[in-house]
Formats: structure tokens, sequence, C-alpha cells
């Protein structure tokens, strides 16, 4: 009973390692975003807190990341950054908190049980659980992203059909709409677009990054409007009944899905517990 106290206790000492550690990555790069943003305004901005030490894990450990061995773990941690919308965060910072979990769970572990298999199982759980809250961060902004693709092609359709071009049909958006994922990624191609960058080289960069069916379908759907000269309005309002469907089609399935995926907590949760409240007391009668 002690020994599993202890691993509860040591497996939240983790847990609260682990939203320490990435809370503060979010705060530097909530941060370094404001600093760039100042800067473009003109305004002077304030010395980044934790600077030095990132720096130092940068300069250390993306001489590891160079490594061929390790360089397709650095592109997968970039890959799970860009899926975020996190582009200015860099691979080794992320490596970096992940060691930092690793070292804080094998130290509690080691302090509280003494035992090398629970500390070293400790070290590698807190390594994995970065990663994994990267990963699901990633699909839960994609999963938003995904849900408001629909009413953002009706909005756009209904201002191109109004008479405004493609490029001021983004502006009102990016004006009217609620911070979302979509509504940044929008304001990323809008801006490319007012920087000098083409249409299709704007939408099609996002599209790249973004790697969704779903927004490359859109990407396509507007090149080639563009490339054919066929009307945005009716390819935006055709595009989104087709998102439209598809999310349809995605909640069916999920539906469906359903019963499967619980089966594996009925199974080990919900079964014995009832299986012990019946069988129970006749279990313990015949004891007697």
């Amino acid at each position: 009973m002690t020994t599993f106290l202890l691993v509860l206790s040591a497996l939240g000492m983790g847990v609260f390692s682990r939203d320490l550690a990435l809370g503060t990555l979010q705060k530097i790069s909530r941060y370094q975003q404001t600093v760039r943003l100042k800067h473009w305004m003109g305004q002077a901005p304030r010395a980044l807190p934790f600077q030095p030490f990132l720096h130092f894990l940068e300069n250390h450990l993306n001489l590891l990341l160079l490594h061929p061995r390790l360089e397709a773990y650095g592109l997968r941690v970039n890959r799970l950054l860009q899926r975020m919308g996190r582009g200015d965060v860099r691979a080794p910072s992320v490596v970096g908190y992940q060691v930092l979990c690793a070292l804080a769970g094998l130290v509690v572990f080691g302090f509280l049980t003494g035992q090398l298999l629970f500390s070293a199982t400790a070290f590698l759980l807190g390594g994995v659980l970065p990663l994994l809250w990267l990963r699901d961060k990633a699909a839960a902004r994609e999963a938003k992203l995904l849900r408001d693709l629909p009413n953002a092609l009706e909005v756009l359709s209904l201002c191109s059909e109004a008479g405004l071009s493609f490029e001021q049909a983004l502006d009102q958006y990016v004006k009217t709409a609620s911070p979302t994922p979509l509504r940044e990624e929008m304001a990323g191609i809008l801006e490319q677009s007012r920087s000098g960058s083409s249409r299709k080289s704007a939408l099609e960069a996002t599209a790249a990054r973004l790697d969704l069916t779903d927004f490359s379908l859109f990407t396509a759907g507007i090149v080639q409007a563009e490339l054919f000269g066929m009307g945005v309005a009716r390819t935006l309002r055709r595009l989104s009944i087709t998102m439209r469907d598809k999310q349809s089609q995605r909640a069916e399935k999920a539906v469906q899905e359903m019963p499967v995926k619980m089966l594996l907590p009925l199974v080990l949760c919900i079964l014995p517990v009832t299986l012990l409240v019946i069988f129970g007391p006749v279990l313990l009668q015949f004891l007697r």
C-alpha cells in the first residue's frame, strides 16, 4: 500500500513538473511574439526573462540534434510545433524541457521509492510526457481548425458575392472572427499577400505547413479558380458545402467508433466492479 501511494505521489510530481516546464515554454513563446509585435510597432521590448537559459539550451542541444540519428527526431518535434502554430519555438528548447521533466521524475521517484526500476520508469515517462502533450495540443488545434473551416468558407463566399475581392474577404473575416486557430492562419495568409507574396504561394505554404486534407482542398480550389478564371464566390460556396458534408461524415464516424472505444474501459473498469458486487457476498459466504 505504501509503495502504491509513493507511486501515485511521484506521478503527481512528474505531471506537475511537466506542466510547470511546458507552461514556462508557452509563456516564453507568447512573450517572444509580443516582443516581435512591439518591434514592428516601434516600441522598445524588454529583456526576455529566461533568455540566457534558452541560449544555453539552443547552443548545446542544437549541435546534438544535428547528429544523423537525432536529426529525424528534431524534424519531428519541429513538425509538431508547426502543427501547434508555434513556429517561433525551436526543437532544442522542447528537448531541453524533456530533459528537465525526465530528471525531475528520476529525482522524485528515486527519493520516494529508492528503487531503480521505478526511477528508470519515471525517467522515461518524464521524457515522453512533453512530446505527448505537444501531440495532443497539435491534434486539438487541428480539430478546431477543421471545425471552423466550413463557417469561414461561408463567410468568405458571402463577402465575395457582395463584390469584395478574396483578400478583402479575408480581411473582413480576420476583423470579425473570434480568436481561433483558423483566424490565425487566415491572418498569416493575408499578411503574406500584403508583404508581396502571391495568393498561390501564400495558400500553398500554409497548406504545406498544416498538411490537412480539407485545407489542401480549399487551397487547390482557390488556385484553380484563379488559374481558369472561375468565380471565386461560386468556388467558395461549393467548398463550404463539401466541407460541411465531410464534417458530418467525421461526426458519424466518431459516433460509430464510440462503442469500440468504450469496450476497453468497460471490460477493465466497470465489469470487474460489477462482478465483485454481484458475486462478492456469495464468495464471502462460501469462504465462511
